[in-house]
């Protein structure tokens, strides 16, 4: 459940926007009963942040005030910075991992420590910036459902992987770069013959 917060913020965003916003619509884009999203509704007009028009009519409007702009702009700083904040967090403990990785690969005979991503979401986006501090090279992206290219990477099939290549690259290691299904992952590439001492997660 989101937090009183978050609430606000979702629905100041909603009154601010400009369309027509009625309590049984808030309640269901919050995913909350119709009387919680009064009661949050009531607060916001009790700070000052909202002003109700038409009250006692059919044709109800909610209305900004000086007070709530100025709430919104706090809320969305205060939730830009804590992004901000996770992700350098995210960042720093994927490149940890990867450092590791790469402490363990062995270079092949041309000097690179080439491995595979497992999984082509957000956290692989990440571990892709990260990598960029290690010695290690990113010959192949594969994933289970998402197809297109990954960096410059075509994004295979993980039935592409194949004695210890991706098409016609060599790889030493093979990095699970979901955080979902990891071991049902590590299933999947035991079938595909890669050694359990050459996958990682991060």
């Amino acid at each position: 459940m989101a937090s009183r917060t978050s609430y606000n913020r979702m629905i100041l965003r909603a009154i601010a926007s400009g369309d027509r916003v009625t309590q049984r619509g808030l309640a269901s884009e919050l995913g909350v009963a119709l009387g919680l999203a009064n009661l949050l509704i009531r607060r916001l007009a009790a700070k000052g942040f909202v002003r109700v028009a038409g009250a006692g009519t059919r044709h109800v409007r909610y209305l900004m005030t000086a007070s709530g702009w100025e709430e919104l702009a706090k809320e969305t700083r205060d939730s830009l910075e804590n992004t901000v904040h996770l992700y350098t967090e995210t960042r720093e403990q994927i490149r940890r991992s990867l450092a590791r990785i790469a402490g363990d690969c062995p270079p092949a005979a041309d000097g690179r420590k080439p491995v595979v991503f497992y999984g082509a979401g957000d956290v692989a986006e990440i571990a892709y910036v990260s990598l960029q501090q290690t010695d290690l090279t990113l010959v192949g992206v594969v994933d289970d459902k998402k197809t297109g290219r990954f960096f410059g990477l075509p994004i295979s099939n993980p039935a592409s992987l194949s004695l210890g290549r991706i098409g016609d690259e060599p790889f030493g290691h093979v990095v699970v770069t979901s955080v979902r299904h990891t071991e049902k992952i590590r299933g999947r590439l035991d079938a595909l013959g890669v050694p359990a001492d050459r996958v990682s997660c991060l």
